[in-house]
């Protein structure tokens, strides 16, 4: 990859308990302060250090060219890494209140935004390598339940924010007896296509290996932009068990920087949903969400779609709707994949 697009400075912040954290600055080349407009923060989850994503950081900023005025940052949390502090110091919104103080200062008010959080008492992160270089960045929620083998949920959360709302939920549902594993699909992408653009044998062989480490055959929940690779994993892997796809779904096929355009027709959304049947399908329609998906278009991914599917709408994606649709999932399973 060529390095001529953007620059990095290494520093240190200052928190407000007097801990330096470890930071690297990815910025356009030709960028000034003054022209910033938009700053976006790459949380690492404890224990991960900030080498687990400096890789998005570093693909995003690429992607928008030495003259854009968006740039990333990424950290080291406190007793991880480079940062000071101790093991078991656990203050991380010091971390980010401390961040949040050192980006105004630095730049005024400009568009910025932490993307994911620190730390879940719920779930515990794993890395699961899958082609060479490339990893995913997972969390477990371990089920509530006396199953010897409880149903396995792929949770894809929308791409770049693995949000405090997500964890929660994935809690819900493992509360309810299923053995989730959330993700931010966004970081894999960027992590997997750092070398090359994904092609479709590419995303294939990753979601074929992934499902093969997991407990079970996954039930896959995707939000919104997350769905279009949630449908794309769903049409081309038969073990995948079915899928609620919320909000909208083409928009997450078509970065330039991650898809290889020259397999843009392998992305089409309309031409993977009828290949996902016989196994059940829900689109679900967030209204006033807004990414949550526009209603033409998710009626018409519906009738292209074939049964068993639902087409839903909801103001609010809550644990309820979703166990609701899980248990429909889980009553129509085709014959061959019942357990």
């Amino acid at each position: 990859m060529s390095t001529t697009s953007y620059v990095e400075e290494e520093f240190g912040i200052l928190t407000d308990d007097n801990l330096y954290l470890d930071c690297i600055f990815v910025k356009p080349a030709n960028l000034q302060d003054e022209s910033l407009r938009v700053l976006r923060v790459w949380v690492p989850r404890f224990p991960m250090t900030k080498a687990s994503i400096i890789t998005c950081a570093r693909q995003e900023v690429q992607s928008y060219g030495a003259n854009s005025n968006i740039a990333h940052l990424v950290f080291d949390l406190r007793g991880t890494g480079y940062s000071d502090g101790r093991m078991g110091n656990t203050e991380y919104d010091i971390d980010l209140r401390s961040i949040a103080a050192w980006a105004e200062e630095r730049f005024g008010r400009i568009n910025f935004g932490f993307l994911g959080f620190p730390y879940s008492e719920h779930s515990k992160v794993h890395m699961w390598p899958l082609r060479p270089g490339t990893m995913l960045e997972s969390y477990r929620y371990p089920p509530v339940t006396k199953e010897l083998t409880p149903p396995t949920i792929l949770y894809l959360s929308t791409y770049g924010n693995f949000s405090k709302t997500d964890d929660a939920l994935c809690y819900a549902l493992a509360e309810a007896g299923y053995d989730v594993y959330g993700l931010d699909p966004f970081r894999y992408l960027l992590h997997a296509s750092v070398g090359e653009k994904l092609n479709p044998t590419m995303l294939q062989d990753d979601i074929e290996l992934l499902v093969a480490m997991l407990p079970s055959p996954p039930i896959i929940i995707a939000q919104p932009l997350a769905a279009g690779l949630a449908i794309y994993w769903t049409a081309v892997v038969s073990q995948i068990r079915g899928l609620i796809a919320i909000g909208k779904a083409q928009s997450g096929l078509s970065p330039k920087h991650i898809f290889d355009s020259d397999h843009a027709d392998d992305f089409k959304a309309h031409q993977l949903i009828p290949n996902i049947a016989p196994r059940p399908l829900v689109f679900v329609q967030h209204i006033g969400h807004s990414l949550g998906g526009d209603e033409k278009r998710m009626q018409a991914y519906f009738d292209i779609s074939q049964e068993p599917h639902r087409l839903e709408k909801t103001e609010r994606i809550s644990a309820g709707l979703m166990l609701n649709l899980l248990d429909w999932i889980k009553e129509n399973q085709p014959e061959t994949q019942e357990t």
